[in-house]
């Protein structure tokens, strides 16, 4: 069996396929794993490549983890909460009770509404919470219509969920935002110690254990179907190649390649992975001192807008210890792309270093500061504005044995990807055991 793509959803699929003894390729265009959570080696420093929002208590994520060997000590909490800067003050933004009602964006209606939310999603599964009717709304129009004031809106919930969902209009649906409150209700957000990137490094790792294959520098340019009415998949064509063979093909590719391979094969499979994208552009910084202290994410709650906005900054020094202890501070500072797409490089910079004379004023960002990467990620996540995830594909196609999977076809989260691995294997085992059961090849 073939998966294209050896993101965090190919690579899931592929373990559980190998797990269950089937044999497994994985090709890869790229030249390493882990597709949008890779992790950067900048000088001698890790480098996520941008923000991502890693949950402890995603439970699909959490398995994956333990059976590819990641344990608990192998992730390094942020601290609860997150820190806001308004344009005036540092706020912390507390996951606990107490934290919360000393938030000064909540009023104490606001700390009302927050709890009576806290108290529906906190113990409810999370498929249902996924599936609730707040999928036809936006994000903000549900907020909105339980009554929490325009103070609380772009002080809280418009910093942190519009970087979470890299849209700053909160125009995600709403049971995705309840599903995100329930992930943070509980546990903490956390990242592993050599960056996000070690997830799929670990996963590739023990699909080779088991047996499987993972290629790199394997570009494919094509799914190759057999010459009979069934139109059943034989391959793909890899280039510089030429044909791979396989008895079945699962596509775990962003969904603008997944359109190409799957446009001629399944038309309506193809029209249904037309969905927008959301990018963020990501500022590396090596700094000769330590920014801020603390392992935690610091957001931008000033109320100014304008393209050239940094959202988010992360010392993530402070977060992976897998650098050299003498390799100084690294700093990313990420902006999330506007409809219009992101920000000029040069203009962010600037923002960059407008916002540090802000929110640190004794901080010499001139002197200490080294701007050493721009990472672009013009497709961090999808949109999901109401609707959409309604209109995903499953993972099986109109071909008998193609099959889909990635984050595409079920949330915009790295738990969305391993959830779409997972239902991809499970249908592709279920094709091949109904194979053997019939007496095919």
């Amino acid at each position: 069996m073939i998966v294209v793509g050896a993101g965090l959803s190919g690579l899931t699929c592929a373990l559980r396929l190998a797990e269950s003894g089937v044999p497994v390729t994985v090709l890869e265009a790229a030249d390493e794993v882990g597709g949008r959570a890779r992790t950067l080696s900048v000088g001698r420093h890790p480098l996520d490549r941008g923000f991502q929002s890693l949950f402890l208590a995603y439970p699909r994520t959490a398995r994956l983890l333990r059976d590819v060997g990641i344990r608990r000590r192998d992730l390094v909490p942020f601290d609860r909460g997150a820190v806001v800067h308004d344009g005036a003050s540092w706020v912390r933004m507390s996951a606990s009770p107490s934290g919360v009602m000393r938030f000064p964006a909540f009023s104490a209606g606001d700390v009302r509404r927050l709890a009576a939310l806290a108290s529906e999603v906190a113990a409810a599964p999370s498929a249902r919470v996924l599936a609730g009717d707040e999928r036809h709304a936006t994000a903000l129009e549900y907020l909105q219509g339980r009554g929490f004031t325009e103070r609380a809106i772009d002080g809280f919930f418009r910093p942190l969920f519009g970087v979470i969902t890299a849209d700053r209009d909160l125009g995600s649906d709403a049971a995705y935002l309840r599903f995100l409150v329930q992930m943070m209700l509980r546990g903490p957000a956390v990242i592993p110690v050599e960056g996000h990137g070690m997830i799929s490094r670990w996963a590739a790792a023990r699909v080779r254990q088991l047996g499987g294959v993972v290629r790199m520098g394997a570009r494919v340019a094509g799914i190759v179907t057999a010459p009979d009415d069934r139109g059943h998949a034989r391959g793909v064509t890899v280039d510089g190649v030429g044909a791979v063979a396989g008895a079945a093909v699962v596509v775990a590719t962003e969904a603008p390649a997944a359109r190409n391979l799957l446009a001629d094969l399944d038309r309506q499979c193809a029209r249904a992975l037309d969905v927008r994208p959301r990018g963020v552009t990501s500022l590396a910084y090596e700094l000769d001192a330590s920014f801020h202290s603390g392992r935690t994410i610091i957001l931008n709650g000033e109320a100014e807008t304008g393209p050239a906005r940094i959202d988010l900054v992360c010392q993530e020094s402070n977060l992976l210890p897998s650098a050299p202890a003498d390799a100084g501070a690294r700093l990313l500072a990420t902006s999330v792309d506007g409809p219009d797409g992101g920000a000029d490089p040069g203009a962010l910079e600037e923002a960059m270093t407008a916002l540090a004379g802000r929110w640190n004023p004794g901080f010499p960002w001139a002197r200490c500061a080294r701007l050493v990467e721009v990472i672009r990620q013009p497709w961090a996540q999808f949109a999901v504005p109401p609707g959409v995830r309604d209109a995903l594909p499953g993972p099986q196609t109109a071909v008998g044995n193609v099959f889909i999977a990635g984050d595409v076809t079920a949330h915009p989260s790295i738990e969305g990807a391993v959830v779409a691995g997972e239902r991809a294997a499970r249908a592709a085992r279920e094709m091949v055991a109904a194979t053997r059961s019939s007496g095919g090849a």
